[in-house]
């Protein structure tokens, strides 16, 4: 079978594998003065994450690229990454089609696990 050259190929850029088949995996963050904000993760692996935040989201008024913030992760079948970290956002991406179009996908980088 011959790929025709048109098709476009985006290389994978990531450093280890990230699981995207997740069920009822979520994060929450508290940011001081504000509410608990809880999000939807996409994908996962050990050093991050990316979350599914709609556009109309206030939080995203609140964050920026290369702030660090506390993160819980919320692993229904206890799976890693669970529990407390400290992470920073890497880069919040614009959904504009497909599935979780008026959405942003923020990713975040896992620095540091919370004993």
């Amino acid at each position: 079978m011959r790929k025709d050259s048109s098709d476009s190929i985006t290389q994978e850029k990531r450093s280890e594998p990230r699981s995207t088949k997740l069920r009822d995996y979520r994060v929450e963050i508290k940011l001081v003065g504000e509410p608990i904000y809880q999000f939807k993760v996409t994908d996962v692996s050990t050093k991050g994450a990316g979350l599914l935040i709609n556009d109309n989201s206030g939080f995203l008024k609140m964050i920026e690229v290369g702030q660090i913030m506390d993160v819980n992760f919320i692993s229904p079948k206890g799976l890693k990454p669970k529990g407390m970290y400290k992470a920073e956002i890497r880069h919040i991406t614009k959904m504009d089609k497909g599935r979780y179009k008026g959405h942003r996908l923020v990713g975040i980088l896992i620095l540091e696990h919370y004993q």
